[in-house]
């Protein structure tokens, strides 16, 4: 950039002071001692606005809001817009490290901090040199991509899980429930590290399968197996509840209610499946409705998000038999959602060919960062709603699971360094809501393998299915988090 040399300015301002005192000795004159910048802009028009911070005491300027990643490829040459003092003349270092007047006509690199003077005009004239005051103007830049779920390794489990897998939160510690040969055993840890084993103890058959759900209440935990209900106080020792009669199938929900918790189940009377809800504070049958033929009946997953001032439920599974919708003159099996808020139980979903999501074997429904999420079975896709679940689009690439780039080369481990989380069955979820965490635990698996869609060779935008794997991976815990929910947290993280 071209810079007026400051040798030129300081020899005019001396001559100024020279020729003024020499006009009226009598005067005291104040020659104003401001050598601060009062405002800072730069032109991202093309970005956005985003506020420069002052700090005089510091001689810091800086954005408070980072600008987006990549952004350096527009600061590397970007004008000043707004560069503003009372008095002084501001400069920065020229290539001979020379003090030279900015030229704001000129555009500036600013991908490093860079440091400038204000020199006030005693300073100039060199009657008070004293009066120079330095800034570093920082700009900020994500680092990472706010709208990006960053992956983490958060390290294993034992290795002998291999089976399917159940985990919740109860009591500030986490339980993880799964066969290991032919007994129920639970791994317990306050931190998703450093677990211990037990294996269940239960006066039914609770100790030889897995519970088809699980519901931890706030002195109690529920699970079903076998259509009976079981109740522990530790998550290890566990009885048949006297709570529950007949034909218990599943829990399907929990709902916050004023000071209390409802939960809901499905229970079979009469070859018929009907709803059921119980208070925590009561443990009290009342029986809702029948269920719907298009209700779930097994594999249920369920989420609770708040509607003005009440919670609501929202669940998916399994559906027997299985809801399809056409597209394309083809029968496509589709996820319907259900929403509970504590009174009416309501299909939600859409089954339009624009706005479906297709059935998961085993799906997870979460509520994060205001959106709901559906993923399932194998890991290959994320489906998201911003509409309490009624219409449904895949979540785009910023949102998805780890995997390998097999076009470059064949693995046969998935590794922390180089994970692949495509084709796995075997898995629990669990969210940390004060620190916005998402927690995938895997249990061990071998001779996983999955189908990609690739490009074909030939230059067209037709892909073809592609097999890949085996691979094997080692049981294991990944957190995931949304970078601006981390940003959110820290705000000085945004730069990092």
């Amino acid at each position: 950039m071209r810079i007026k040399f400051l040798s030129f300015i300081a020899s005019f301002f001396m001559v100024s002071f020279v020729i003024t005192s020499c006009l009226d000795d009598d005067n005291n004159i104040e020659y104003s001692p401001d050598a601060t910048i009062h405002a800072f802009a730069l032109d991202t028009a093309g970005l956005g606005n985003y506020k420069f911070t002052i700090d005089q005491q510091k001689g810091l300027i800086y954005n408070e809001d980072s600008l987006p990643v990549h952004a350096d490829t527009i600061i590397d040459k970007i004008l000043i817009k707004t560069l503003t003092t009372a008095s002084g003349v501001v400069t920065m270092k020229d290539q001979n490290d020379q003090d030279s007047i900015i030229n704001m006509s000129d555009s500036i690199d600013l991908r490093n901090p860079l440091e400038v003077k204000v020199w006030s005009t005693e300073a100039l004239a060199g009657i008070s040199p004293d009066q120079v005051k330095k800034y570093t103007i920082t700009v900020r830049v994500h680092k990472h991509d706010p709208d990006s779920l960053r992956w983490d390794y958060a390290g294993t489990m034992q290795d002998e899980i291999t089976d399917k897998q159940k985990t919740i939160e109860f009591k500030n510690n986490f339980l993880t429930y799964s066969k290991v040969g032919e007994h129920l055993k639970v791994y317990q840890s306050n931190s998703l590290s450093n677990w211990t084993a037990n294996g269940v103890e239960t006066e039914g058959d609770l100790t030889d399968v897995l519970p088809n759900s699980i519901i931890p209440l706030t002195e109690i935990i529920l699970a079903t197996a076998n259509n009976k209900v079981y109740e522990s106080t530790d998550g290890i020792n566990w009885v048949v509840s006297n709570k529950f009669s007949g034909e218990v199938n599943t829990f399907i929900s929990k709902l916050p209610i004023e000071n209390d918790t409802k939960i809901t189940y499905i229970k079979t009377e009469d070859e018929k499946r009907y709803i059921y809800s119980m208070l925590e504070s009561a443990l009290v049958e009342t029986k809702i409705e029948e269920t719907d033929k298009r209700f779930p009946v097994d594999n249920i997953s369920y989420t609770t998000f708040s509607k003005g001032k009440k919670h609501q439920n929202i669940i998916v599974g399994k559906h027997e038999p299985a809801i399809e919708i056409d597209i394309n003159n083809k029968k496509v099996p589709v996820t319907v959602t259900w929403g509970y808020d504590g009174t009416t139980w309501a299909e939600l979903g859409a089954t339009t060919a624009i706005a479906y999501c297709p059935a998961f074997d085993n799906p997870n429904i979460i509520y994060y960062n205001d959106l709901f999420y559906i993923f399932g079975e194998k890991l290959e896709s994320i489906y998201v709603s911003n509409n309490e679940g009624v219409a449904w689009k895949k979540a785009n690439k910023k949102v998805a699971f780890l995997n390998h780039d097999w076009s470059e080369s064949n693995i046969t481990e998935s590794t922390k360094e180089n994970p692949e989380f495509r084709g796995r069955k075997n898995y629990s979820v669990v969210q940390d809501v004060k620190e916005n965490f998402i927690y995938i635990l895997f249990s061990k698996e071998d001779g996983i393998t999955f189908t990609e869609e690739v490009e074909k060779e030939e230059e067209t935008r037709a892909t073809e299915p592609k097999d890949r794997g085996p691979y094997r991976h080692d049981s294991e815990v990944w957190s995931a988090r949304l970078n601006q929910l981390w940003f959110d947290l820290d705000p000085q993280r945004a730069g990092q």
